[in-house]
């Protein structure tokens, strides 16, 4: 079996109220494994073997087959003249990612990179040692085969703030042809085809399983003066059960999309999983050359005749740059590390901050909450079905999304609301912090909704650094959360819009209200104070999934740029960074179609650049 899910033995504490920690939580887990722990790549292809240069010689070498780099990879290898290698530190994509309904059991397991961050003293102060944990995607198709699917692209102002900063190309004007260009959108008859694709590789759809608590907390908010609206559309501000990127109940990974339809049948594509980069090769005159990698515990080498692309996400591109000899030079010499270019790789490091502990209980008729025996039994029938329905066909609560400003002067909105299942919310009450982390079962099923708000404009700043002790092992994340207090402002602003959907026909109907008793952390609080929700975000301090920045995209005269407009590497030939790294701020939404658009708006740049030249640049 390729998936083990999480170890609860490690995880739960002796003594919690949590059902996922019960003898249960550890049969279910096992059923899961059972249905779902192996791989339909594996299975349909297990006598295949891949092409290998005896010389290992390609003509690019791509790091990381995530949200990115599957694009870069696909779009590449349409070219037969050039042979391309894709390196992924992950195994093949198991069963469990394709179930909506399981979106959750993922995280933790062998297929999340776990990575948790570094206190601050200002957030994270209710976690273990206070620190949040930092789910990654680790597997064919990265964070796209972990994350929560929902399709949101951002506002037209981040990509025309990008291009203000000086990056020629990244209006939003520029980049929605790119956003269209993978979007094959299957509900267009309700959207704008100035603003959708149809034609593309990556799948766009509503789930064909959307429950009862999900559509009142659509209708509570555009009771509250929100529009129904495409967020992908003309206008962002509004409400609306997101789109995901799913296909008749099943996820779509940009493995699934834009690797699987083409990896046995061009010849000059080479697909190696379980392959982590360990380091950029990197001659005398500054051009890359090649990958020293690990596959399966045998360090290799591959060498690129025209570029190396590192698409291993805002994590793992600056720690590669870094174990290269690219960084903050004195960071690196404190290491060890012959410094090759100094430039600013591991800053600019930020997230969408929000926090957990707003509970809505919802009534007995309302609640979709099942017995255990009920709950394996889903499990199983979703396994049998050849066409996918049911509760496992969708991710609960999840899609109910909402964009809202906290001050009309606003150019665009600056809180997004994204709601969370409860399988039990008295049992999280009582212990939310391991509530969170083992939040292993069905999304479908449970007796109350955590809508996290979330502040979509986050002035807050942290950074990444390798490890002193050990450089190869996981870096050093400090978040730095609400380092900026006034990060906490929005939060504030949005959680009194939120209480306000109390008073809602949609909740009085369906008997929903707020839990007013306050989490063990805050317990010194009056609920319903702002003090109580300053406490609730700084105890209870949740990553929202969408770090960015690391490898930040600027002009020459940006001295934290490390990547220009094209995402060439400032100083180094031949080498480029095409994730979500680049990001100079962060979208406005989740993250994840824009990076699969920063994969396509990339490697244009790539595939331009090598029809006009036959010698790498080199950006200075």
């Amino acid at each position: 079996m390729i998936w083990q899910p999480l170890n609860l033995t490690e995880v739960c504490p002796t003594y919690t109220p949590i059902t996922a920690c019960s003898p249960f939580g550890y049969v279910y887990l096992n059923l899961l494994v059972q249905l779902y722990g192996g791989s339909r790549d594996e299975r349909t292809h297990r006598d295949y073997i891949e092409p290998e240069d005896i010389r290992d010689e390609y003509d690019f070498i791509v790091v990381g087959a995530g949200s990115a780099g599957c694009v870069v990879a696909n779009r590449l290898s349409d070219n037969p003249n050039w042979k391309v290698l894709l390196l992924e530190a992950g195994p093949e994509q198991p069963d469990v990612t394709l179930v909506p309904g399981l979106s959750t059991a993922l995280l933790g397991s062998n297929i999340d990179w776990a990575y948790t961050t570094e206190p601050n003293g200002k957030s994270c102060l209710a976690h273990p040692g206070g620190r949040c944990p930092w789910p990654r995607g680790k597997m064919m198709g990265g964070s796209s085969s972990i994350n929560s699917m929902a399709y949101i692209r951002g506002n037209r102002a981040d990509y025309d703030g990008w291009a203000a900063l000086g990056n020629e190309g990244w209006s939003y004007k520029d980049v929605l042809p790119f956003f269209k260009k993978s979007e094959r959108n299957v509900n267009i008859e309700a959207l704008n085809t100035l603003y959708h694709g149809v034609t593309g590789e990556q799948y766009v759809s509503r789930y064909p399983y959307i429950d009862k608590p999900s559509l009142m907390l659509t209708d509570a908010f555009n009771e509250r003066g929100l529009p129904l609206t495409d967020y992908n559309g003309a206008q962002q501000l509004g409400t609306m059960q997101a789109q995901a990127f799913s296909l008749s109940g099943e996820r779509v990974s940009t493995n699934t999309a834009f690797i699987q339809p083409i990896r046995y049948k061009r010849k000059n594509l080479t697909v190696k999983p379980n392959s982590e980069a360990l380091k950029i090769l990197i001659d005398e005159n500054k051009r890359a050359y090649g990958i020293i990698y690990n596959e399966n515990g045998n360090i290799l080498t591959a060498f690129a005749k025209k570029e190396v692309i590192v698409s291993a996400g805002s994590i793992n591109s600056p720690k590669l740059l870094m174990l290269s000899g690219i960084g903050p030079r004195d960071h690196l010499e404190k290491i060890g590390i012959p410094v090759v270019q100094d430039l600013a790789v591991g800053e600019n490091l930020h997230d969408h901050v929000t926090f957990n502990g707003v509970i809505v209980a919802l009534s007995n008729k309302t609640a979709t909450t099942v017995s255990e025996d009920e709950v394996l039994e889903a499990v199983q029938d979703y396994a049998a079905m050849k066409i996918k329905r049911g509760p496992l066909s969708g991710n609960g609560p999840v899609n109910s999304i909402s964009f809202i400003k906290t001050d009309p002067d606003l150019i665009a909105p600056n809180v997004q609301f994204q709601v969370d299942h409860v399988p039990n919310w008295r049992e999280f009450l009582e212990d939310p912090i391991t509530g969170e982390s083992v939040s292993i079962f069905p999304t479908g099923f449970y007796d109350a909704v955590l809508p996290r708000t979330m502040n979509i404009v986050p002035k807050s700043r942290g950074a990444l650094l390798l490890n002193e002790s050990n450089p190869d092992g996981p870096p050093i994340l400090y978040a730095n959360y609400f380092s900026d207090e006034s990060d906490l402002i929005p939060l504030l602003k949005g959680v009194r819009f939120l209480l306000s959907l109390e008073d809602t026909e949609a909740f009085r109907s369906n008997g929903a209200y707020f839990v007013r008793e306050p989490l063990p952390a805050c317990r010194d609080h009056v609920w319903g104070t702002d003090d109580y929700y300053i406490c609730l975000a700084r105890s209870y301090t949740s990553t929202t999934y969408h770090p960015v920045g690391t490898c930040k995209m600027g002009p020459a005269w940006d001295d934290k740029a490390v990547v220009d407009n094209q995402l060439r590497v400032y100083g180094v030939c031949g080498l480029r960074v095409i994730d979500a790294s680049i990001m100079p701020f962060v979208n406005r939404g989740n993250t994840n179609a824009p990076a699969v658009m920063i994969g396509e708006r990339g490697v244009d740049f790539v595939m331009k650049y090598w029809r006009e030249h036959d010698e790498p640049y080199c950006s200075y």
